[in-house]
This record gives structure tokens, C-alpha cells and sequence, in this order.
């Protein structure tokens, strides 16, 4: 179940809720970014938590799910120790007005944000079509 809510909070919060701020008028690009750095330090916090449960039932898992898990505990790991904080730097020069281009960074994070939710979801439903469906743990 973890597996799911993880990728439920993702979606929710990276896919949708990340990029619908930027549709407010009303929203300055420098609040809206102010806003989401404080959205990604939350949601952080939250994806934390589920990879650490993720983590907990890891070695109880097929090889396979546990491969999936891997995974996905990488790309979190890559998106928030390596990119979120190159891309914090970034939003620093937008919001201070020296920003100095494009920067590919955020396709990147949206590219490991799929990767992600990827191996979430087909790890969850290997989880599921197995026999731990049983025991609940996924």
C-alpha cells in the first residue's frame, strides 16, 4: 500500500499541483516559485517517509519488486539530493532576476519524476498480483 500512496502523493503534488500554480494570474513566477520550493521541502518530507516504509518491506519483496523499489528509492534519491538543489539555485537567480537562460534541470526532474512513478506503480502492481497481497505490506 505504501508503494501506491507514494505515487498517489507524487502525481498529486509534483504533476499537478506543481505546475497548476503557474496557471494563477494573479501568482507572480517569484511567488509561485517561492511557493513551490516550500511545496517540493513538504512533499519531501512525506516521500521520506513512504520510501523509508517502501524500504521496510524491501526485503520481504520477489526480486523483481525489490529491483522496481531500487529504483524508485534511486531516482528519489538523484531528484532530491542532485537536481532539487541545483534547481533551488536556479529558482534563487529567477526570483533575484539574475537568471542567465533556459536550464534543462526541470526536464530532467520531470523525466525522473516518470521514471519514478513508473517503477512505483508496476512495482505495486507486481506486489499486488503476488502472493503478499495477503499480508498487506505494499
Amino acid at each position: 500500500m505504501s508503494l501506491l500512496i507514494w505515487a498517489g502523493a507524487s502525481i498529486s503534488a509534483n504533476m499537478i499541483a506543481a505546475p497548476a500554480k503557474f496557471q494563477v494570474a494573479d501568482l507572480t513566477r517569484a511567488v509561485a516559485l517561492q511557493v513551490g520550493r516550500v511545496q517540493f521541502l513538504w512533499v519531501g518530507y512525506l516521500e521520506m517517509f513512504l520510501a523509508a516504509l517502501a524500504a521496510l518491506a524491501f526485503a520481504t519483496e520477489t526480486p523483481r519488486v525489490q529491483a522496481l523499489v531500487l529504483a524508485a528509492l534511486s531516482v528519489f534519491t538523484i531528484q532530491h539530493f542532485v537536481v532539487l538543489p541545483r534547481l533551488s539555485i536556479l529558482t534563487d537567480q529567477v526570483i533575484a532576476g539574475t537568471a542567465l537562460g533556459g536550464s534543462k534541470l526541470h526536464l530532467i526532474f520531470i523525466a525522473l519524476e516518470c521514471t519514478k512513478l513508473f517503477a512505483l506503480l508496476l512495482a505495486a502492481a507486481m506486489a499486488l498480483l503476488s502472493p503478499t497481497l495477503q499480508t498487506g505490506r505494499i
